[in-house]
C-alpha cells in the first residue's frame, strides 16, 4: 500500500471509535497516554508503524472541524488551560440540534479490544486496507455497540468520530507541512451527467428508463473508480461512498477478504447481488491531492472507457456495423467537468479576507485562526460556479449519423431520434432482423438501455468489475406493476407453479410473469379482450386486476438552498444564526460545563458571529450570519443522505414499489396502486416520509441496523404521484410527475403530496395534501384517504360518496353549511353502519373541513377534505 494510503490511515484513526469513553480513565490499548495512545497504538496494529501523530494529521483535523467543535476546542483549550470533561449522554443533530439521541449502551474495554482484533483481522494482507477500513470500521462498530454513535467530542457531540475521520482523511488531499508551514495542494473538481432528466426520458419501457438512470450513475462511477482506487473513498464528498452500492461492490471485487464485504453489504446497506439502484446522484463532487489539468483528462477518460466497457458487451454481437461501432466509442452524451486548483483558490480567499493582501504563513502544529473557517465553504462554492451546458443525444457522433441519413432510414422507437439500426422483438430479443414481430426500433444507444437485463446485465456488471453474484434481473413492465395485487392472489390459490426464470420485484409473484408478454395479456384480457384470456384465472383477475400502476417521486425540500447553504431554522421556520446555533449546544451541555468555560464560550460565540459576518462581507459582499459549511458538516450531511438511500430501498421493496433512483433527498420509483389487498402506494409514501425523520422511532435520527446517522429534520421532503395507465406513453406519465413535483416551489414550507391520474395533461387537476405542520410530522390527512379507500373497498359506504362531496366543492367556504352538507353526503353513503362508520369519519374530519391546505399560491383555495376525497379519487 503507498505510503499516501498509510497517511490516510493515520488520519481516519487519529481519534480512536472509543475517545468518548476514555476521556477521564486510562485507555484501552495501552497502559497510558490517553486517547492519542490509543489511537497510535491502534495505527500500528493496521500495519502502519507511527510513534505520534504528524502535525499534518493535527491541521487536518483543525480545518476539517465543525464550527461548533472550533469553537469550543479554542475556548476550552487556549484560555482556560484545561478545559471540562463533558460525559457521553447523547448525540445532538447537527441540523437540528435541540434533537438529541440518548446513548444507553455499553461500551466495555473487552468489547473494544474485540473491535480492534476484528479490524486488524479483517484488513490483514489487505492491498487496498484503507478501503476496506474506511468500509468496515464504523460497520464493525455499530455491530458490537449498537445505537452507540461515537461522537467526535462530548463538548459539542453533533457529529461522529466517523464523520470527522472522513472529514479529515478528506483534508489530507489537499494540504501539507513544508518546512514547518502549511501548505495547499491539489483539487476540487465536478462532474457532472448532463441534461439527466431529458436523458432518463428517452424511454418507452420502464426498463429503458431504469437502464438510462442505471448508466448515469455507472458512468459516473467508472469516471471516478481510478481516484478511488489511488487516494481513498473520502475523494468523494457527495455522494457519501462507505456504503454506496458501486463503491462496496467494486470493493467486493477488489479485496481478498470478500465474505466480509458480503456479510456486512446485506446487513448495513441492503445489498447482496450487484448495483441495480442508480445512487450516485447526477453530479459528483470529489477532493484530489492531483493537479487541475490531470484531474480533468482522468474524469473524462474513465467516464468514456466505462461506456466502451458497457456497450461492447450489450452490442457485441453487431460490432461490424459501421454506426454501432462508433456509437461504441463515443458514450451518448459528454460529461461536464469542472475542477479548481485549491491552492490558487486559496490565494484568492486570502487576498479577499486580509486588510494587507495576505496573511502570515500557517505554522504547523499551532492554531488554526477563525479567518479559515470560511475556507471550504469558498472552495465549494467555487467548484460549482461553472456554466451550465447542454449536449443533444448523440451529439458526439454527429458524423456517422448524417451519413446513416443520407439513405433510406427510420427513427428510433425509443428516443425518437436518431436514426434506428436494430430491432426488438415481442419475444424480447433482440436483432438486425426486419421482420412482423417488430416491437420497437433501436439506435445503438438505446439498443444498449434495452439489453441491459439477465446474462447480458451480469456480463456488464463483471467486465466493470461490480458483480457480486449473478441472477437474471429484468426491472419489470407496466402492465407487471399494475398486475401485482392480481400475481399476489394467483400465487396464493396455485401454489405449485414454475421456479422463478427472472429476477423482476424479488418475490413469489416472479412466478407469475413468466416473461413481459404474461403481464400483458393479463391487462388485456381484464381491458375485455377474450382472446388474451386463455391463460389466466378470469375470476381472480376481475376482483384484483388492475390497468393502473403509479410514479412515486419524492424531492428534499431545500436541499441545495437549506442544507447545503447551512441555512437552517428552528421549529418556528426561523433562521438560525451561527450564534443561536452555538447557544442551543451549549445549552444542551451547559450543566457539565464549568462557569469559566461557560463564560468564556459565550464571549466567543459573538467575537466568531462578527468575524464571520466580517468575511462573508469580503467573500461575497454581503453581510451573512449563517454557520459555515465546513468538511465535517459535508460529509455529516452526506453520510445522512446515503443511510437515507438505503432506508428508501428497503421500505420501498417491503411495499411492492420498485426504485429507479435513491439520492437519500430524492426518489423515483414504480409502485402498484394495491398490493397484497393494501393501498401500497400510500404505505410507501408514509413509511420512506416517516423515515425522513426518524426511523424507526428515534425522532432526529435514523438507526439502521444500529447504525445511526442525523436525520434531515430541518426541512420536509415533498412527494408527487402519478397514477397512469399501464398503456400510456412513459415518457408523458414522467413529465406529468415531474411538473406535480415541481409544484411544490408554489408552497411555504413545502412537504407537501401532489396525487393526480389521467390519461393525458389537458386540464390536468390534482390532489394536494400537506404531510407535517409546526415542524411535526402529521400524516393523519394520509391515513384518512387510506380508511376512505378501505371503507369504500369493504363496501361499508358507497363509491357515491367521492362524488357526492366534490359536488358540494362550491360550498367550501361557507364553514358551518359546507360542514353540514358533508356530513349529509357522510350519512347517505353510509351502507352498513353498524360500527359508527358515519360517526368516525365525522369525527376524524371534523378539525379538517373547512380550512385551507397550505399557504402559497399553488394551495390557493384548496380545502383540506375535498382535497383528501380528490386524491381517493385519482388513485380508484
Amino acid at each position: 500500500m503507498s505510503e499516501f494510503l498509510n497517511k490516510k490511515i493515520i488520519a481516519y484513526f487519529h481519534d480512536p471509535p472509543w475517545k468518548a469513553w476514555i476521556l477521564s480513565r486510562k485507555p484501552v490499548l495501552v497502559q497510558s497516554g490517553g486517547h492519542v495512545a490509543d489511537a497510535i497504538e491502534l495505527i500500528k496494529r493496521l500495519g502502519v508503524n507511527i510513534n505520534s501523530l504528524p502535525e499534518e494529521i493535527e491541521m487536518a483535523d483543525r480545518l476539517a472541524s465543525s464550527i461548533d467543535r472550533w469553537v469550543i476546542s479554542d475556548t476550552g483549550e487556549q484560555k482556560s488551560g484545561k478545559s471540562s470533561v463533558v460525559p457521553l449522554t447523547s448525540k445532538l443533530n447537527m441540523f437540528t440540534p435541540w434533537k438529541r439521541f440518548e446513548i444507553n449502551g455499553e461500551v466495555t474495554d473487552n468489547k473494544i479490544v474485540t473491535y480492534v482484533d476484528e479490524l486488524v483481522k479483517a484488513v490483514n494482507n489487505e492491498v487496498l486496507k484503507y478501503h476496506l477500513l474506511y468500509f468496515l470500521s464504523p460497520l464493525l462498530w455499530y455491530e458490537l455497540f449498537p445505537n452507540c454513535p461515537p461522537v467526535a467530542d462530548t463538548r459539542v457531540p453533533t457529529h461522529t468520530i466517523f464523520d470527522h475521520a472522513t472529514a479529515t482523511s478528506a483534508m489530507t488531499n489537499i494540504i501539507e507541512c513544508k518546512n514547518g508551514y502549511l501548505e495547499f495542494k491539489g483539487s476540487m473538481a465536478v462532474l457532472e451527467f448532463p441534461s439527466i432528466q431529458e436523458f432518463i426520458s428517452f424511454s418507452r419501457k420502464t426498463r429503458d428508463l431504469w437502464a438510462s438512470s442505471w448508466l448515469s450513475s455507472a458512468l459516473l462511477w467508472k469516471a471516478i473508480e481510478s481516484f478511488v482506487r489511488d487516494y481513498g473513498p473520502d475523494v468523494v464528498l457527495r455522494p457519501e461512498l462507505s456504503l454506496n452500492h458501486f463503491f462496496i461492490s467494486w470493493l467486493y471485487n477488489n479485496v481478498n477478504n470478500k465474505d466480509i464485504v458480503k456479510k456486512y453489504a446485506e446487513k448495513f446497506a441492503d445489498l447482496s447481488t450487484a448495483p441495480k439502484i442508480s445512487m450516485m446522484s447526477e453530479k459528483v463532487i470529489l477532493i484530489l491531492p492531483e493537479s487541475r489539468d490531470s484531474v480533468k483528462n482522468k474524469l473524462i477518460e474513465g467516464f468514456y472507457k466505462g461506456w466502451k466497457t458497457i456497450s461492447e458487451e450489450a452490442l457485441k454481437n453487431w460490432k461490424n456495423i459501421d454506426y454501432i461501432i462508433r456509437a461504441i466509442e463515443e458514450p451518448p452524451i459528454k460529461p461536464i467537468v469542472n475542477v479548481i486548483d485549491v491552492k490558487e483558490v486559496f490565494e484568492e480567499y486570502m487576498k479577499k479576507i486580509s486588510e494587507k493582501g495576505s496573511l502570515d504563513k500557517l505554522v504547523c502544529g499551532k492554531i488554526v485562526p477563525i479567518e479559515y473557517s470560511l475556507l471550504f465553504e469558498y472552495l465549494y462554492k467555487k467548484v460549482l460556479e461553472y456554466p451550465k451546458i447542454k449536449y443533444s443525444y448523440g451529439s458526439l457522433i454527429s458524423d456517422v449519423i448524417y451519413e446513416v441519413t443520407q439513405n433510406e432510414y427510420q427513427v428510433c422507437t425509443v428516443c425518437g431520434i436518431l436514426p434506428s439500426v436494430l430491432y426488438y422483438h415481442e419475444n424480447d430479443t433482440i436483432d438486425s432482423n426486419y421482420n412482423n414481430d417488430i416491437d420497437d426500433r433501436l439506435c445503438p444507444y438505446c439498443a444498449v438501455k434495452r439489453a441491459l437485463k439477465g446474462e447480458t446485465l451480469n456480463d456488464v456488471l463483471k467486465s466493470l468489475s461490480l458483480l457480486i453474484s449473478p441472477e437474471r434481473f429484468r426491472y419489470p413492465s407496466t402492465s407487471e406493476l399494475a398486475m401485482q395485487n392480481y400475481a399476489y392472489h394467483y400465487i396464493n390459490k396455485y401454489k405449485k407453479l414454475p421456479e422463478v426464470q427472472e429476477i423482476i420485484f424479488g418475490d413469489e409473484i416472479d412466478k407469475v410473469f413468466i416473461n413481459p408478454i404474461a403481464a400483458e395479456n393479463y391487462c388485456r384480457c381484464y381491458a375485455g379482450i377474450e382472446s388474451a384470456c386463455t391463460i389466466v384465472d378470469k375470476e381472480l383477475l376481475k376482483k384484483y386486476g388492475n390497468l393502473y400502476y403509479a410514479i412515486i417521486k419524492a424531492d428534499g425540500d431545500f436541499m441545495g438552498s437549506g442544507y447545503w447553504s447551512c441555512r437552517l431554522v428552528d421549529e418556528k421556520g426561523t433562521p438560525i444564526k451561527v450564534d443561536r446555533y452555538l447557544d442551543i449546544i451549549v445549552n444542551a451541555l451547559s450543566s457539565y460545563l464549568n462557569k469559566n468555560d461557560l463564560k468564556q464560550i459565550n464571549n466567543k460565540t459573538l467575537e466568531i458571529k462578527k468575524r464571520i459576518i466580517e468575511l462573508r462581507k469580503k467573500l461575497y459582499g454581503e453581510e451573512d450570519d449563517r454557520i459555515p459549511l465546513t468538511l465535517s458538516y459535508a460529509y455529516t450531511l452526506s453520510r445522512s443522505l446515503t443511510i437515507q438511500a438505503i432506508l428508501d430501498k428497503r421500505l420501498l421493496k417491503e411495499f411492492g414499489a420498485v426504485p429507479v433512483y435513491l439520492g437519500g433527498d430524492d426518489i423515483l420509483a414504480f409502485s402498484p396502486i394495491k398490493y397484497k389487498d393494501e393501498w401500497m402506494v400510500i404505505k410507501a409514501i408514509v413509511k420512506t416520509r416517516e423515515a425522513y425523520w426518524q426511523y424507526p422511532k428515534f425522532d432526529g435520527f435514523k438507526s439502521n441496523e444500529g447504525f445511526v446517522v442525523d436525520a434531515l429534520r430541518a426541512y420536509g421532503r415533498s412527494y408527487s404521484v402519478f397514477v397512469a395507465h399501464y398503456k400510456d406513453p412513459l415518457p408523458l406519465s414522467l413529465s406529468v410527475a415531474n411538473y406535480l413535483l415541481d409544484l411544490k416551489d408554489g408552497v411555504e414550507e413545502k412537504d407537501v403530496l401532489f396525487i393526480s391520474s389521467g390519461r393525458g395533461i389537458g386540464n390536468l387537476n390534482y390532489a394536494l395534501l400537506k404531510l407535517s405542520g409546526s415542524a411535526n410530522l402529521n400524516l393523519t390527512q394520509l391515513s384518512l384517504l387510506e380508511r376512505i379507500l378501505k371503507l369504500i373497498e369493504l363496501k361499508k359506504i358507497s363509491n357515491s360518496i367521492i362524488y357526492d362531496i366534490l359536488s358540494l366543492i362550491e360550498y367550501k367556504n361557507e364553514g358551518t353549511i359546507f360542514r353540514n352538507l358533508i356530513y349529509r353526503a357522510i350519512e347517505r353513503n353510509i351502507i352498513s353502519n353498524r360500527e359508527n362508520i358515519a360517526e368516525e369519519l365525522k369525527e376524524l374530519i371534523k378539525d379538517l373541513v373547512s380550512k385551507e391546505v397550505c399557504k402559497g399560491e399553488v394551495c390557493r383555495d384548496r380545502e383540506i377534505f375535498t382535497n383528501i376525497v380528490y386524491a381517493a379519487y385519482y388513485l380508484r
